[in-house]
């Protein structure tokens, strides 16, 4: 019984109930107040007009007799008339002197003379009490003569609003309970329809997706109805389309997965396509900046070992011609020490020109070595830039450039020293493609020092006052094949691989600032010790 009682409190019925109830128990109580107040008013009210007239009648009805003092006619009269025991209207009357002693009472003699009721009292004497006792003066042609003293009651008044309050009350407690009756017909009505559409989403939830809600009605529920069935409508027709398509998934997955692995095939090979070409490109370029040190080393060694091939060429001419002077027996002590002098001259000339060519071949040689691999071994980086200085400052001499070398002394590395010559060989070579393209006088400044807390990297910064890049390529100049002189001697490698071989091979970071017009400088931080892990390009 609780449990019924608590949904039911707990329901859109029993919130209804109550709500109703509430409502029109507060506005019955208020229509009862407010007739009770009225009705009182009004009872009020004719007491009061009934006390006003009883007082006028009795006091042109007495005066005379008192005037003639023939109380005993009066007296006869008032018992005639009044009744102690009614329950409406005049009950006693009494005549009083100027000083208020008794001259005629129809009380009898074992009831006093109550006191009279203040008019202020007079609602309440009237409504509680049921007697009102009245004093007035007894007056004659405006002359008081003495007091007259009544009572009225209003018992039957008080009866006869009571009942009428009891008749309202029962009046108004039926049609409350009528409405209250109709009110929650109406919601059960409403409850009901909504308890129906709650089974239906539940049902709906556990997957009869087939439910309906039967419709009667114009009113708002039966257009929320009508949705109703049009959402599991939809519902199950979208449950439908996805059975249907789960059918089929497995074999559409299936379809999907041999066309991806295709894909993907494909996309496998020509991934490994372009890698290939990639590392041909980027062997291309080291190749190519290989045979423009061949070229550059070969058109300086031509000059020695050409003034080498001259003099000993000259020797051989002085040697035959002092051994002919010589069989001839013509040999004197001023050719031979001609002779000797031009000897010396020779091996000096011979002497120089070979260990120029021999310092050539060992820079070369030991550039060439590095570029082409990259096997990692110890090295002081001021003695690696004195081996790469000379092959670099060979491609300065027919233009008006200024090759700055300042590397500290201490820094020892144990790195990757082909990458890195490759690196600044290739920043060498970008300069003067790019940056001095069309001047012809111009520095490249190539620094290097300790960086960090700890001095455990190295900070090379290679600059140039050329004609600089523009903001909007700075973005790109490490993307590979992007460049500025496609076709005419630039293939959008150069910043790409050295880029790769910093930060991938050397375990670094590269990084460019340039402004137009005014140079280019790059900042390549490295550690000293190069990391093992890193992945080659």
């Amino acid at each position: 019984m609780i449990v019924r009682l608590s949904r039911f409190f707990h329901s859109l019925i029993g919130y209804f109930s109550i709500t109703a109830a509430l409502s029109f128990s507060l506005l019955i109580a208020g229509v009862f107040y407010d007739g009770n107040r009225t009705l009182k008013t009004a009872v009020f009210e004719n007491v009061k007009s009934s006390i006003s007239q009883t007082s006028q009648i009795l006091n042109m009805t007495v005066s005379t007799y008192v005037i003639r003092n023939d109380l005993k006619t009066v007296k006869i009269f008032f018992s005639e008339m009044l009744d102690q025991h009614a329950e409406n209207g005049l009950i006693y009357v009494a005549i009083l002197d100027s000083e208020a002693k008794v001259l005629l009472s129809t009380l009898s003699s074992d009831n006093q003379l109550a006191l009279p009721t203040p008019e202020i009292e007079f609602e309440k004497a009237a409504l509680i009490d049921g007697v009102i006792h009245i004093r007035n003066p007894l007056l004659l042609a405006h002359r008081e003569m003495g007091y007259l003293q009544y009572g009225f009651s209003t018992k039957s008044l008080i009866n006869a609003t009571s009942r009428e309050q009891q008749r309202s009350l029962l009046r108004t407690s039926a049609i409350m309970l009528a409405t209250l009756i109709v009110t929650l017909f109406l919601g059960w009505r409403i409850s009901a329809r909504l308890k129906q559409m709650a089974r239906a989403s539940r049902a709906i939830v556990s997957g009869q997706y087939d439910q309906k809600i039967d419709i009667a009605g114009r009113d708002e529920l039966a257009a929320l109805g009508n949705d109703f069935n049009q959402m599991a409508f939809e519902i199950n027709k979208k449950i439908n389309e996805i059975t249907i398509l789960n059918q089929t998934l497995e074999q559409r997955v299936a379809q999907r997965t041999s066309e991806l692995e295709l894909s993907n095939r494909l996309l496998s090979d020509n991934l490994q396509y372009l890698k290939n070409t990639q590392t041909q490109l980027v062997n291309s370029e080291k190749l190519a900046s290989l045979g423009s040190l061949v070229a550059g080393v070969a058109h300086e060694l031509n000059t020695p070992i050409g003034n080498a091939l001259t003099v000993a060429t000259s020797l051989i001419d002085k040697v035959s011609q002092t051994q002919k002077e010589y069989e001839a027996g013509n040999l004197k002590k001023s050719l031979l020490e001609r002779h000797f002098n031009t000897l010396n001259e020779a091996s000096y000339l011979l002497t120089t020109n070979i260990l120029r060519a021999s310092e050539l071949i060992v820079s070369f040689k030991t550039i060439a070595v590095d570029q082409t691999s990259e096997l990692r071994r110890k090295f002081n980086l001021k003695k690696l830039m004195s081996e790469l200085e000379p092959t670099l400052r060979l491609q300065l001499k027919k233009r008006k450039l200024e090759l700055r070398v300042d590397i500290a002394d201490d820094i020892a590395m144990d790195s990757f020293p082909g990458p890195l010559t490759q690196v600044i060989f290739n920043l060498f070579n970008n300069s003067l493609l790019h940056a001095f393209d069309d001047m012809d006088e111009g520095e490249i400044d190539i620094r290097a020092s300790l960086f960090g807390l700890t001095q455990d990297h190295v900070l090379i910064s290679f600059s140039d006052n050329g004609a600089g890049i523009a903001e909007q390529n700075l973005v790109r100049v490490f993307d590979p094949f992007f460049t500025t002189k496609f076709g005419q001697g630039g293939s959008g490698l150069g910043l790409h691989i050295c880029h790769n071989l910093v930060e991938a091979v050397l375990g670094g970071s590269l990084k460019v600032f340039s402004e137009v017009g005014k140079g280019t400088r790059f900042e390549i931080l490295i550690p000293l010790y190069a990391p093992d892990n890193l992945k080659k390009p």
